[in-house]
């Protein structure tokens, strides 16, 4: 079997020395990989082995060859050299194909590893794909850990690199807009983000019930909100656009709730006013007419007024005695007061129509007494196209000048235009009401007869 020396020179021996410097250089590769955490220490062992062997393999190589080839100091070989020279060269080939076994298993090893484990390459890696900023520091400041986007900020905000946290803390807490106990920091580029510093303990596996192995580290976060912040803003507008239109709301409801409560009080004024002026005409009438007036109705009429005016009664009237409806029941009441109604044409049915003339009735009999000193109230009711036409006139003094609609008058063209009718007052040459209503067609709020 030939010996290794020789080999020297030889084609198979450049071939020997090719695949041992490469092996050398594939134990050094897996020395690093095996110090990581995720490698056990029977890895460890093996890495160790493997490079000692190839490194051995290719000094015994290079020595060989200087020592056959250039003959140079060849006093300096001891008698191991020599014995080494002389074995056979296939045990330094077994050699050479073990230790690449030995690499092939540690790499395959290392590739399982990273399948499994995570290693601090693959921590660095996804620090930095994060969106958000993040940094870890010891006590005195000086950087453990930071991803791209924290040195990123670091820059945009201080224009150095993160070298110091508490530095660069210390600027932040200058700079900064409170939100809630978190630093608000806006960048040139208009994006807002929150910083937050929190104080993180690491225990030594050996002794992690011991507080004395324990270490403090800083770390610190940046999130981007700039989105919330928009929103929170715009938010923050629109609430006080908000809070404006609902002073405006609260003065208009209480002005509309003043308006309302003063035209009530109005109506309530003009009601009573009508009701006692009618009330006083019937106690006149009586006075000059007695034989020409119901004393029954007359005392009825004027208790209920009583009573309501010393606050005993919810209403200042109540039908007259053995009267039907409201029309029936004005018709007594204008009577009461030496007023005739002379009623033309067919009396409508609904009860509707049937209590707007009943209201139109009484207005226009206590007036004929107040102002024309008549005595008689014509009332012509017609049927149209447009539904029904009434007309009432009466006799006496003529208008001196035009009629201005207040109390009765006022109430009666509210109560005629909520009806959807419509009402006209001529003063000239003599007085002249006329209603038209719709027939037929009940209007919202109205009952039917």
């Amino acid at each position: 079997m030939m010996k290794l020396e020789t080999l020297s020179g030889t084609g198979l021996w450049y071939v020997l020395c090719i695949i041992s410097l490469l092996l050398v250089a594939g134990a050094l590769w897996t020395i690093p990989q095996s110090l990581q955490t995720i490698h056990g220490k029977t890895m460890r062992f093996i890495a160790g082995v493997n490079a000692l062997m190839s490194i051995a393999v290719l000094v015994v190589l290079m020595d060989c060859a200087m020592y056959f080839d250039n003959g140079i100091g060849k006093s300096d070989y001891k008698a191991v050299d020599l014995f080494l020279f002389r074995q056979p060269w296939l045990l330094y080939a077994g050699m050479e194909v073990l230790t690449a076994i030995l690499f092939i298993i540690l790499e395959v090893h290392h590739m399982n590893c990273r399948k499994h484990f995570l290693t601090e390459d693959a921590i660095r890696q996804t620090l930095n794909m994060l969106p958000e900023g993040i940094a870890v520091s010891d006590e005195s400041g000086l950087v453990r850990l930071s991803n791209l986007k924290m040195d990123a900020l670091c820059r945009t905000l201080t224009g150095e690199l993160l070298t110091d946290t508490n530095r660069f803390w210390s600027y932040l807490e200058e700079k900064q807009e409170s939100r809630y106990g978190r630093i608000l920091l806006r960048t040139p580029d208009d994006h807002a983000w929150i910083f937050e510093s929190e104080l993180l303990m690491a225990h030594n596996l050996k002794y992690r019930n011991l507080k004395s192995f324990a270490r403090t580290y800083r770390q610190i976060t940046a999130r981007d909100v700039t989105e919330r912040y928009r929103i929170i803003e715009e938010l923050k507008k629109k609430n006080v656009r908000l809070q404006d239109i609902q002073r405006r709301m609260k003065a208009v409801s209480e002005l509309s709730g003043d308006m309302f409560v003063e035209e009530e009080q109005q109506r309530a004024r003009a009601t009573l006013h009508n009701q006692l002026g009618q009330v006083l005409l019937m106690g006149r009438h009586y006075l000059e007419h007695p034989e020409k007036t119901d004393a029954n109705l007359v005392y009825m009429v004027t208790r209920q007024m009583n009573r309501f005016l010393l606050g005993e009664d919810v209403g200042p009237r109540e039908k007259a005695p053995g009267s039907m409806d409201e029309l029936s029941e004005a018709i007594a009441m204008a009577g009461s007061i030496g007023v005739t109604i002379h009623m033309k044409g067919r009396v409508p049915t609904e009860a509707y129509i049937r209590g707007l003339l009943a209201q139109a009735i009484t207005e226009c009999a206590a007036n004929t007494v107040k102002h024309a000193e008549g005595d008689c109230v014509t009332v012509d009711i017609a049927e149209g196209d447009e539904g029904v036409l009434i007309t009432l006139t009466n006799n006496g003094k003529p208008p001196k000048g035009s009629i201005a609609e207040s109390g009765g008058l006022l109430s009666l063209r509210r109560k005629t235009e909520d009806m959807g009718g419509i009402m006209h007052v001529e003063s000239s040459p003599a007085f002249v009401l006329t209603l038209v209503v719709s027939s037929g067609i009940v209007p919202e709020g109205f009952d039917e007869l």
